[in-house]
């Protein structure tokens, strides 16, 4: 998969408050697809659950949530689905 590349913060920005908040929402924007990829990952694994091969052990329901959560959001930091810099594009706008 390639990832969407970052888009760096505008030129302008003038005050340092101006540039930490581009900062927060490209954050919050990251953390928001993450999410969103975690509940899409959450719901691939129930679906393939029925071709489980029935190895278990113990903690094995925490292990794949985490494991889902962290790939979520590696995913989502390496560009995701574009999902996270459309919202910051459209957050920025909005806070103008």
């Amino acid at each position: 998969m390639t990832g969407v590349p970052r888009v760096p913060l505008r030129e302008s920005v003038g005050r340092p408050e101006d540039a930490r908040e581009l900062v927060r929402l490209r954050k919050v924007s990251q953390e928001f697809e993450a999410l969103l990829l975690a509940q899409m990952l959450k719901s691939m694994r129930r679906a393939t659950e029925a071709w489980d091969t029935g190895q278990s052990f113990a903690g094995r329901s925490v292990w794949r949530e985490l494991l889902d959560e962290q790939l979520a959001l590696a995913v989502a930091h390496a560009g995701g689905l574009g999902l996270a810099r459309f919202l910051e594009h459209a957050l920025e706008r909005r806070a103008r």
